[in-house]
């Protein structure tokens, strides 16, 4: 019986394995080519495994996309959690304001130095504008995004710290459409312009669009949590999502 479920759990394993590769390889595709030109067989060799391999996994490039989608969000969302948690404080402790600041900021550091899955991210985002384009599990991902900022936009409003008269769904569109367009313009141009003042004036525009009364008479940046130098701790975190 032992040796049963060790097998068992052995494959569980190298199958994990192999779809991390693929994910891997696809990323890099992403990032290099785009999504139309990342076929399925490319992939494949790209992970150094046969052409037909990816197919077998995922079943098709739209289910593929959809679970690299979400990887990338995980390792953002990991990130985010770590940054708030930073000295033994607890997400679930922290006002809604404030863990927004965290996860904006958080977003925009990523983009300094970005990985293929974060600059796959953007680029998979961006194959979702043609009218005749089929990437569904990029639209899923797009819905999760906006369900978390308006769930943070929300939490704020329930302990006081954001303005009642925002709608959040609105207020989440707002947020993810300021972090997405940033984030494509620091992949085009990395020297565009100073990123620590893109995040310090993000960091003011959320205090002044979202802030309750009394809540933005101190400056974002004297916060330990907000506008940080990068470091490992919030920019390579691997696993779930937001």
């Amino acid at each position: 019986m032992d040796s049963a479920v060790t097998q068992r759990r052995t494959q569980v394993e190298r199958r994990h394995e192999s779809e991390e590769a693929l994910l891997d390889a696809a990323a890099d595709l992403v990032a290099e080519r785009g999504v139309e030109r990342a076929s399925l067989a490319s992939i494949g060799t790209r992970a150094g495994a046969s052409r037909g391999l990816p197919n077998h996994h995922f079943g098709s490039k739209d289910a593929l996309v959809a679970r690299l989608a979400r990887r990338a969000q995980n390792k953002i969302d990991d990130a985010m959690v770590a940054a708030a948690t930073r000295g033994g404080r607890r997400v679930e402790d922290i006002p809604g304001l404030e863990r927004l600041q965290t996860a904006v900021d958080t977003y925009l550091t990523r983009f300094e130095d970005p990985t293929n899955d974060d600059r796959a991210l953007i680029v998979m985002w961006g194959a979702t504008f043609p009218t005749e384009a089929s990437v569904e599990g990029m639209l899923d991902a797009d819905r999760r995004s906006r369900d978390g900022w308006t769930g943070l936009i929300e939490q704020g409003q329930q302990d006081g710290s954001i303005r009642a008269d925002v709608d959040p769904p609105t207020g989440a569109i707002l947020l993810q459409s300021l972090l997405r367009g940033l984030a494509a313009s620091l992949l085009v141009d990395g020297h565009l312009t100073d990123k620590r003042q893109v995040r310090e004036a993000s960091q003011e525009w959320i205090l002044a669009f979202l802030a309750s009364r009394g809540e933005g008479t101190t400056t974002p940046l004297d916060s330990h949590l907000c506008c940080s130098e990068p470091s490992r701790s919030t920019t390579d975190l691997q696993v779930p999502r937001h």
